[in-house]
């Protein structure tokens, strides 16, 4: 494994409100990484600045060995891709359209997709065993479906840095673990690396490799998941009592205290 991307004393503000202060980190090859905070503490702000969507007003971004800010916007993209959280209803596209829309940083300008692309963009579907939407119309799939797609369509952009603004948003309870184990099986079978932002900080201690933690736009603790995810760094993150509960696995899940207690009373069942 090596170095894939590098973050340095990253700064950023909107007007002369100082959204994220000294932000660094590095993300290894294969790797998934999840950014837990809470809403507001900078996440996503930090997302679009790891792809080059927003500009810092100070440190620098390495991807590759390389500055981000002498790179092309269309370089940028050939090595880092960005699922958002949230998604507008497109024009009636199938979902093989959709997931070719990914190559769009590979094509000129009046450029219109090849059939190598199509066979790319159904080999991605493939991957995620998702090939039965190829044909579907993207606008009548369930929510699951959507993101399966639109992560079929950041793999077939590039499968070097994948990044994720809340992937389970929206998505049921058996949806949110099929994509996640997806995700991670991206970064076994391709070296991936996948940073993603996380509310879920039990979704991040099943799944992540490594954690970082973000509070009022610094980053609070960071290191590998084991390491991190503790009840003390639960709590200041959280700003919460939190009690860690045992597993017969060898991951420890967290719960707020007032939720066990919850627990602990007596009721009648339905």
């Amino acid at each position: 494994m090596g170095v894939i991307l590098k973050c340095r004393a990253l700064g950023f503000k909107y007007g002369k409100t100082r959204i994220l202060e000294d932000i660094s980190f590095e993300v290894e090859s294969g790797l998934f990484y999840a950014i837990l905070g809470k809403n507001g503490s900078g996440k996503t702000t930090l997302l679009h600045c790891l792809n080059g969507i927003l500009q810092p007003d100070c440190g620098n971004i390495e991807i590759g060995q390389q500055d981000i800010t002498t790179m092309s916007r269309k370089q940028v993209a050939q090595q880092v891709s960005l699922v958002p959280q949230e998604h507008l209803d497109v024009f009636p596209f199938t979902v093989l359209d959709v997931v070719v829309m990914g190559r769009a940083p590979f094509l000129k300008m009046t450029q219109t997709p090849s059939d190598n692309d199509y066979r790319l963009a159904m080999e991605a579907l493939k991957v995620l065993a998702s090939e039965n939407l190829a044909n579907a119309n993207f606008n009548r799939i369930s929510g699951g479906e959507r993101q399966i797609a639109l992560l079929a369509s950041a793999l077939v952009q590039t499968s070097k840095i994948m990044l994720l603004d809340e992937p389970t948003n929206h998505l049921d309870f058996n949806n949110q673990y099929r994509l996640l184990s997806k995700i991670k099986e991206l970064c076994r079978t391709r070296k991936t690396s996948v940073v993603a932002t996380m509310h879920d900080p039990n979704m991040a201690m099943l799944y992540a490799d490594c954690v970082i933690m973000i509070k009022n736009g610094r980053i609070v603790a960071a290191g590998h998941t084991e390491e991190i995810m503790t009840t003390t760094n639960i709590n200041t993150l959280y700003e919460t009592r939190s009690v860690e509960i045992s597993t017969l696995g060898n991951k420890n899940f967290f719960l707020p205290e007032s939720a066990v207690a919850g627990l602990k009373l007596k009721g009648k069942s339905c």
